[in-house]
């Protein structure tokens, strides 16, 4: 499989018959300091439990709280990555240069029987500024274990009100492929509007 440049509404198949089971997604833009979110969801497309929102203040970590090790709860979020339940979704240590990207890995092979979609979403930690401010923000997806890119996606809308998006998504379909698409919308609220869309609160 090559590259392949997506435009909003566009698809990309990940088969597990090609051995694609461990994907890297990399959201990557200028102008902003961006917080990544990723949401898994059920056939209601609601998150199917509290770890299924992993953010950079998630609880569910790559790592265990351990107080000899990292001395406190501030510095352990800063070392260690926001984990799913089910160990499929790591996210991305929190990214605050303001330029530069997230990173997220999804492990298709332990995604949660119960999820159907996960949702990759940024948020603008800088208050008073929006994705009008953002520039080129893209999101590219690798084989994590060949390093080989896939698809990726530059969210071309220019929303100057939005200081949110969903900007992605993997769908599972009954043959348990993955398909990838380009979703590409804009939310004004911030992360809170995330979270009243996808844990439905």
């Amino acid at each position: 499989m090559g590259r392949f440049n997506l435009n909003k509404g566009d698809r990309f198949n990940l088969k597990k018959s090609e051995g694609l089971n461990k994907i890297h997604v990399h959201l990557d833009w200028q102008g902003a300091d961006l917080d990544a979110s990723t949401f898994l969801c059920g056939d209601d497309q609601l998150i199917i439990n509290d770890e299924a929102f992993v953010f950079y203040n998630s609880e569910n970590r790559s790592e265990p709280f351990d107080v000899a090790k990292f001395g406190n709860k501030k510095r352990w979020r800063a070392e260690t990555r926001p984990m799913s339940a089910d160990g499929a979704v790591l996210g991305s240590i929190d990214d605050r240069n303001g330029n530069g990207g997230e990173d997220i890995d999804v492990d298709l092979s332990r995604v949660d029987p119960k999820v159907q979609t996960i949702y990759f979403c940024a948020t603008i930690f800088e208050e008073g500024k929006t994705f009008g401010d953002v520039t080129t923000p893209t999101i590219i997806v690798t084989n994590a274990e060949t390093g080989e890119e896939l698809c990726s996606y530059e969210l071309a809308e220019q929303f100057s009100d939005e200081d949110a998006a969903t900007i992605a998504k993997l769908s599972i379909d009954v043959e348990g492929d993955w398909s990838f698409e380009a979703v590409g919308e804009g939310h004004a609220g911030g992360l809170q509007t995330l979270i009243d869309i996808y844990a439905g609160e």
